[in-house]
């Protein structure tokens, strides 16, 4: 067979290439000579040629393509009778079919660029960091051009799952652009992990703006991932190392997302991107890839226990009824289809694809996986502390969720000491250890792991360093921790302004509940439509004098004891956080209401008086010194010495005034009322 030049036979394959039988089937079985597929599981007996580095020693199809004996590339079969066919859109795919097709006819396999297999391999192993930037990375610009051709419709379910309808023939032209990308790529002779700007490449130029897109939903879904920090084993060694890790469940596509999340030095703790990634994709379950977990493989860190734990938990969930029959891996599992591994240091975890029978492979829910890498890689497991006792004695050596609140009066007080002697971890103040520890002073989950989910968010409690080491306030309560700072702890001076604190909220929490109950009582009153008894309203005031005393006296009573700096700081920080100042004023508002009551009533009951005086008393007063003067000389019986006609115009016209001022001021207070109403 005649011999060809690599530049020459991407040339004549960018020519061919529509021409060519190629056809995206992520499901299909080759059995004919002529059929050949570029599959991402491990291989199976068939009369076709099936390419995949899976269960090999290489890193990637297009290493086991250069590798392929002579025999196996079908060179007696011309290139257009052959049918290719792919499982996937990934770039290894596309680049070994290109490899495949340039070894077909005639190109040496040594003269194929061996920075573009070394990336295929890189990438495979799901190194990002080292194959280029997102957006000089090819990997990168192949993955958001597959992707963009896999998603025409996405539709938001009122369960909140996001369903994303495949077409076919729209991943058929999209599987063609990417291959047109990389032919073209290896033609302008760029590096795979630094590819300049192209824009005279119309596929280039659809790749880029697909790969913005792709970047603003990250910087969305970041909104909505947990971002934590874990504590990961070394490979090798007994030690492990602190990185930040992103978990979140999203139908996305992963290669980019790895990239964009590897890359994101700006909003890692850490500043070195995220070297633990987990994501759930539901639309992708039962096909291996729902359930990725994986940490950066140039870290040198693995996920060993973290498979074992998963295998444990499938076998009991599966309850002794786990197909075991043909195992896929029988050196690692049993199981038909098990929990796979990218390589033995275990840097990828990959969910068990479905059952030949149609039956899902694994059982376990996107929670209870989480919930394994929490109670695994935890970066609290490795810190022991000693916890103060009440009578300020330091306890035996525990976990930090482990230690015995030194009082529990609606408020948890917690205090320990680091146990220098345990395993030599530096603790490292990060947002999820502050997070963790906020969730320990809450005393919610007490002689139990705290959970990853619902860790409280940063802005629900605060975390101030003293010089003994830090104290995290919590609405539920308060965590100091002895870090072996300069200064050690005064246990009894902060113990003692925490117990103060703790006095006044319970006192005006009290205070609050017995206004809330007088107000009610007194609501009820009014209600029934009935006054308040001059008995009732010297009960009120009597109440309310003695309840501001009582504010006024613990207020005095729970006074700073020390002038220290440190302290002060810390007990504004708790009264802040525990509301006490708002606590205060809203039972001064809630008194002065009831004062504002009270006064009302007794102006009320004083205005009744003056009116009763006023409509009866002015009218006798009026008329009994008139009638004096203007009957003194008048004739009438003199009857026990009275003077009758006097007497009898005296009451008529008196009764007749009173009739008459009480309907005045009745009609005043009625249309009051009605402007009110009005109002």
């Amino acid at each position: 067979m005649t011999t060809m030049k690599l530049n020459e036979c991407l040339k004549q394959l960018y020519d061919e290439l529509e021409e060519l039988s190629i056809t995206y089937a992520p499901h299909r079985k080759v059995q004919e000579e002529h059929e050949i597929l570029f599959a991402d599981e491990f291989p199976i007996p068939t009369n076709g040629l099936m390419l995949t580095h899976w269960g090999t020693e290489v890193g990637s199809t297009t290493e086991f393509v250069r590798e392929l004996p002579s025999l196996e590339l079908r060179r007696h079969l011309p290139v257009k009778q052959l049918q290719f066919f792919f499982a996937d859109l990934s770039p290894d795919a596309c680049l070994a079919f290109v490899l495949f097709y340039c070894r077909h006819q005639g190109v040496d396999a040594q003269e194929f660029p061996l920075e573009w297999l070394d990336y295929s391999i890189r990438w495979e192993m799901g190194d990002v960091k080292t194959t280029g930037k997102p957006f000089e990375s090819w990997g990168c610009l192949h993955s958001a051009l597959a992707y963009a051709s896999y998603v025409t419709e996405e539709q938001l379910h009122a369960t909140g799952e996001m369903a994303v309808r495949i077409d076919p023939e729209h991943v058929q032209r999209g599987l063609l652009s990417c291959l047109y990308l990389v032919i073209l790529l290896l033609l302008e002779e760029v590096a795979p992990y630094e590819v300049p700007e192209l824009d005279h490449i119309e596929e280039y130029n659809a790749a880029i703006t697909h790969l913005r897109l792709e970047y603003q939903k990250y910087l969305q879904g970041l909104k909505n991932a947990t971002v934590t920090q874990l504590e990961l084993p070394v490979i090798h060694a007994n030690r492990t190392v602190l990185v930040d890790a992103f978990i979140t469940r999203e139908n996305t596509n992963i290669g980019l997302l790895k990239s964009f999340l590897i890359h994101d030095e700006e909003r890692t703790w850490l500043q070195s991107g995220f070297q633990f990634i987990a994501i759930y994709r539901p639309d992708l379950k039962g096909t291996g890839r729902d359930m990725v977990i994986q940490v950066d493989p140039t870290m040198n860190l693995h996920l060993q226990d973290l498979w074992r734990k998963l295998e444990e938990m499938e076998d009991e969930r599966w309850g002794g009824e786990r197909p075991c029959d043909q195992p896929l891996v029988p050196e690692r599992s049993p199981a038909n289809r098990p929990w796979m591994a990218s390589n033995e240091n275990m840097t990828a975890l990959f969910a068990p694809r479905q059952l030949d029978d149609g039956t899902m492979g694994s059982k376990l829910e996107w929670a209870e996986v989480v919930g394994a890498i929490w109670e695994l890689y935890n970066p609290a497991n490795s810190i022991k502390v000693n916890p103060y006792l009440a009578d300020g004695s330091i306890g035996a050596a525990c976990n930090i969720y482990e230690c015995e609140p030194i009082y529990h009066n609606g408020k948890v007080f917690i205090a320990a000491k680091w146990n220098s002697l345990g395993k030599q971890q530096v603790f490292v103040s990060s947002p999820t250890m502050q997070r963790y520890l906020a969730v320990c002073a809450s005393g919610t989950y007490q002689n139990r792991v705290p959970p990853i989910h619902p860790l409280p968010p940063k802005h629900s409690f605060d975390f101030i360093e003293l010089p003994c080491g830090y104290a995290l306030i919590h609405p539920g309560g308060i965590l100091i921790l002895d870090d072996w700072n300069s200064e050690p702890l005064d246990f009894a001076l902060y113990a003692g302004e925490v117990k103060k604190l703790v006095d006044r909220v319970n006192t005006f929490q009290r205070i609050r509940e017995e206004c809330a109950e007088v107000m009610e009582s007194v609501e009820e009153l009014l209600r029934q439509n009935q006054t308040l008894s001059g008995k009732k309203l010297m009960e009120l005031n009597r109440w309310i004098t003695v309840k501001k005393v009582e504010i006024r006296n613990k207020i005095l009573a729970t006074m700073p004891s020390s002038v220290d700096y440190y302290l002060d700081r810390f007990r504004e920080t708790v009264k802040k956080r525990w509301g006490l100042g708002t606590q205060l004023n809203e039972l001064y508002n809630t008194v002065s209401e009831l004062e504002n009551i009270i006064k009302s009533h007794s102006e009320l009951r004083a205005g009744r008086l003056i009116n009763l005086i006023t409509i009866f008393g002015f009218p006798m007063a009026l008329f009994s010194g008139l009638f004096e003067i203007v009957f003194e000389d008048l004739p009438s019986p003199k009857w026990w010495g009275i003077h009758w006609v006097g007497l009898g115009l005296f009451v008529i016209l008196s009764a007749v005034s009173v009739l008459a001022l009480n309907r005045y001021v009745r009609k005043g207070v009625k249309q009051e009322k009605q402007w009110m109403m009005r109002q």
